[in-house]
């Protein structure tokens, strides 16, 4: 029984002496530094371009593309053939060159350009239903029309709401 007492009381003793001599020879490699100072990364900024239309490669004229999220999420077209007038309050719509929310750079047009007033009778050949969501972020459609004065079908067209016109 001694001897096991003896045994124990040395395990006792060596352990602590172990880890001691251990920890001593690990302090004589160089010390890291425990500190470190957070380091700024650089991140580059980079911008999508695309060569202009009207410029040819050789001039390297660059734009930026435009990414913002457009609220037009589907347009569905569909052709038709009537005839119509303008609306009362025509005046409070826009002529557009395309169906808004369609394209990127869409123009607009004063009423002026096809002498507008109200009774006009204007060509209608076809029709788009816009889908868009709102500023709540609920799904809403609105229909457009393209129109043209003119009863040539290669007369200038111009796509307008359907509130712009008579529905008949």
């Amino acid at each position: 029984m001694k001897k096991n007492l003896l045994i124990d009381a040395g395990l006792l003793f060596l352990i602590p002496a172990g880890i001691i001599a251990f920890s001593m020879t690990s302090d004589t490699h160089p010390k890291l530094p425990r500190q470190t100072t957070a380091q700024n990364n650089i991140i580059q900024t980079t911008t999508d371009t695309e060569y202009t239309q009207n410029s040819a490669l050789n001039t390297n004229q660059l734009q930026k593309l435009d990414f913002t999220a457009s609220r037009v999420y589907r347009v569905k077209y569909a052709k038709t053939n009537f005839k119509t007038v303008l609306d009362d309050d025509y005046r409070e719509e826009k002529l557009y060159r395309y169906v808004p929310g369609s394209k990127k750079n869409n123009r607009t047009y004063s009423w002026k350009r096809i002498k507008a007033r109200t009774g006009k009778r204007v060509y209608v050949d076809m029709k788009a239903k816009a889908y868009y969501r709102d500023d709540d972020g609920e799904r809403e459609s609105e229909d457009f029309y393209r129109i043209r004065t003119a009863k040539s079908a290669s007369a200038q067209k111009y796509w307008v709401n359907e509130d712009a016109i008579e529905d008949d």
